[in-house]
């Protein structure tokens, strides 16, 4: 490991013991040319995994066209009990959530990171579908973005079929997924593009430019410097990602929103979107710029920053940050899914006599 900078925040205590302990087990592989195929696990080999961990769940799977004809296959993940029918107290359909895996675009296949929507699955019904969508560097961009749509467009169409409600689609996913996601969402807005009903992205990638030098010779931004060579996706990683997603168009004004979310010049006019990030990663500064420019548009953004976190937050800190992470996590699809009367709100305010003289209004 080089020598850290000597000012940026400090990784959490839970996080830092972890972060020790992989360092000392020699765990740390990085990711280059060399290292790719060993980061790349067998389908087979991550989709036993997530059965082992959950025993009552069936996977099967489902082959579609993308958009130049190609196949693609879907993961769809359901409960054994067939719970995904279950309505909720209004009578609304199941949800569907569209899980985007992580792994920069470059790693990673369609049971990657199923399980953070299991505990959603359980409490909605619904299903999950999860695409294999094209890595980089054998499939640069816009590929891994197009054969997204493509999927959410399958989910629109098959939602009924699966016992799900088309118009309760939720995308999701983590890093490069979350940053996918976000690319969804900004295509959602064109004529024709399919849309959910929000977007719940954790730490997402999200700007090609993190960790490049500017005219100046100073990595940008601060986060990007900050953590060059340590944490879970240091910015040495993320620069020999975009590397292999871009090319040579890489930092340059031939990125388009479709390949990049924060190339994006307006932000107005999505669906609600709900992004977490940790504050001791490289992704920091562009997920929190990222929400700025959402609200900044009029649109409609949930931001959560956990302190001393490092990518995959919740991954190495499994006890105070998964705990609040889920929490928010939660709270925000329940608003989403199973959304309260407004109503409600003003009469507890009223019952709480925090405004003397304030009256429920008179029913008609």
């Amino acid at each position: 490991m080089s020598a850290l900078p000597p000012v940026r925040p400090a990784y959490d205590p839970h996080t830092q013991v972890v972060l020790d302990a992989l360092d000392a087990a020699g765990l740390d592989l990085p990711l280059n040319e060399e290292t790719l195929p060993a980061w790349r696990r067998p389908v087979e080999v991550t989709r036993q995994r997530l059965l082992d961990r959950h025993p009552d769940l069936v996977a099967t799977e489902r082959e579609i066209s993308r958009e130049d004809g190609s196949a693609m296959t879907l993961a769809v993940v359901r409960t054994g009990q067939d719970a995904l029918v279950r309505p909720d107290e209004a009578g609304a359909g199941a949800p569907l959530f569209l899980s985007l895996h992580g792994g920069g675009r470059v790693v990673g296949n369609r049971y990657d990171d199923v399980v953070r929507c299991v505990p959603w699955m359980r409490r909605w019904g619904g299903v999950i579908v999860s695409p294999e969508y094209r890595l980089a560097p054998e499939h640069p961009s816009p590929a891994a973005t197009r054969d997204c749509v493509s999927a959410l467009r399958w989910a629109h169409v098959h939602a009924e079929e699966l016992g799900c409600d088309p118009q309760r689609i939720i995308v999701t996913g983590p890093s490069a997924g979350g940053g996918l996601g976000m690319c969804l969402a900004l295509a959602g807005r064109q004529p024709g593009g399919p849309r959910a009903l929000g977007y719940l992205l954790d730490y997402p990638m999200l700007d090609d430019r993190t960790g490049m030098q500017d005219p100046d010779g100073v990595v940008r931004p601060s986060s990007a410097a900050q953590y060059p060579q340590d944490g879970r996706w240091p910015a040495s990683w993320n620069n020999w990602a975009w590397d292999q997603v871009l090319g040579e168009r890489r930092g340059g004004a031939k990125v388009t929103e479709e390949d990049a979310a924060s190339r994006a010049r307006d932000l107005g006019g999505m669906g609600a979107v709900f992004l977490s990030v940790a504050s001791a990663e490289v992704f920091r500064d562009e997920v929190v710029e990222m929400a700025s420019r959402i609200w900044r548009d009029g649109g409609d953004c949930e931001l959560h920053v956990y302190p001393g976190g490092t990518h995959a937050m919740e991954v190495v800190c499994s006890t105070w940050l998964a705990r609040d992470l889920e929490q928010a996590r939660q709270s925000w699809l329940e608003r989403r899914l199973q959304p309260q009367d407004p109503a409600e709100n003003l009469r507890r305010v009223i019952a709480n006599g925090t405004y003397p003289g304030l009256l429920e209004p008179a029913a008609h």
